[in-house]
């Protein structure tokens, strides 16, 4: 795992987000998650975005359960041969956040134990 840019210790994403998803949209989701406390919504131990691709015009959806959210928004992608994984997790273990893809979830937590 590799901390993003933002240099925070209490975030990192795996390698498999770092090698499958451009560096703006990591940049844009960690911001999304950072806004969510402050429109008063609680943050589960798990965020999924599920992601849906056509060409530059990309539809996101957040969900979690455990207080119960979902939003979803579209927005264009700056560039349109980029191609993201149709879902991204963001998962919370003790102090820290970690984005993964869900194939990479069992093994973090076991790593770490269960998002909490």
């Amino acid at each position: 795992m590799q901390q993003p840019n933002e240099n925070n210790p209490h975030r990192a994403q795996t390698d498999g987000v770092r090698f499958t998803v451009p560096c703006y949209f990591a940049r844009l989701l960690w911001q999304y998650v950072d806004s969510l406390p402050v429109q008063g919504i609680q943050l589960s131990s798990a965020l999924y975005f599920h992601i849906r691709q056509n060409a530059g015009d990309c539809r996101v959806a957040c969900v979690q359960t455990g207080p119960e959210y979902r939003h979803q928004w579209e927005i264009q992608l700056f560039n349109k041969t980029d191609i993201l994984p149709d879902e991204i997790v963001v998962g919370t273990f003790g102090d820290r956040q970690i984005m993964c893809l869900p194939e990479e979830l069992p093994d973090l937590q076991q790593r770490y134990g269960q998002v909490t």
